[in-house]
């Protein structure tokens, strides 16, 4: 799918054990990234990533606060999901750099989106 684009809605299922089991699908899947979202940091190195590719320090100082067992946890995370993809520079001495996948870079603008939200909403409430 072209970024930007809107997915086509799947037709509706003609029992209701098939609605049900579509609904269930579908809450698992949204409750398995919101779980992996809503881990520390992981929003704010998405978004970070978003602006390019960085070295571990680099984004242990953008965040400002992660401390490097956390943020390297994270990262194994996000790569494991196939959101961040790691590269290990063989220099003298070595380094290990991040970039988004394509995954991930769709996921960095849907996560502009619920920032445009709560910018709009949340802040005002």
């Amino acid at each position: 799918m072209e970024p930007g684009t809107v997915p086509a809605l799947a037709p509706i299922p003609a029992t209701r054990a098939e609605r049900r089991a579509a609904a269930q699908r579908a809450e698992c899947a949204a409750t398995a990234a919101l779980t992996t979202l809503g881990q520390k940091w992981v929003l704010r190195i998405v978004r970070e990533l978003g602006s390019g590719t960085r070295r571990f320090c680099e984004l242990q100082d953008a965040l400002g606060g992660a401390n490097s067992a956390t943020l390297s946890q994270r990262l194994r995370l996000l790569e494991d999901e196939g959101l961040v993809d790691r590269q290990v520079i063989a220099s003298t001495p070595p380094w290990v750099e991040y970039t988004l996948t394509t995954k991930g870079a769709e996921l960095r603008m849907a996560i502009g989106g619920i920032d445009a939200w709560a910018e709009r909403w949340a802040r005002t409430s």
